[in-house]
């Protein structure tokens, strides 16, 4: 009898502690106002230490990871902060996670909402982030940007 309930209970445990699953396949580069064919790449690391950083990059002089781009899978260049601004937020979550991001422009508010969602798929405790650099048309000087990370 002691078996049945200790089975039991590891049994409940186990299905309570259930994360959800997603399709990692459906993780999106971007919406909005992200440039969904640019893909970014940094020579200086950022990692966990720079979950505290968001950075809203507008220039070259301001682009101190040495931040590179990619489109259509072609050939790694230079941005070009005459056309576009660079934002990056660290978001992490426990074991296997799906990324969504999406930047939102307020015109009437002068401001960018950056809004990152974090779904958690399995049930492991192992962390998993991303730096997640999204290209976007170049930003004004007098706007903000807020950052989300759900």
């Amino acid at each position: 009898m002691k078996k049945i309930i200790y089975i039991i209970l590891i049994s409940f445990f186990a299905l309570s502690c259930n994360k959800t699953n997603c399709n990692r396949s459906q993780q999106t580069n971007g919406t909005g106002e992200i440039i969904s064919n640019a893909v970014i790449e940094q020579t200086v690391f950022t990692g966990p230490d720079s979950n505290k950083h968001e950075y809203v990059i507008k220039s070259d002089s301001a682009n101190t990871i040495n931040a590179k781009v990619r489109f259509n899978n072609g050939s790694l260049d230079s941005i070009n902060f005459n056309n576009y601004s660079l934002l990056g937020k660290w978001a992490d979550g426990d074991c296997s996670i799906r990324i969504e991001r999406d930047v939102e422009r307020k015109s009437s508010e002068k401001k960018l909402i950056y809004t990152i969602k974090v779904t958690e798929c399995g049930n492991c405790k192992v962390l998993e982030g991303s730096m997640n650099w999204a290209l976007v048309p170049k930003i004004p000087n007098d706007y903000t940007v807020d950052f989300i990370v759900k």
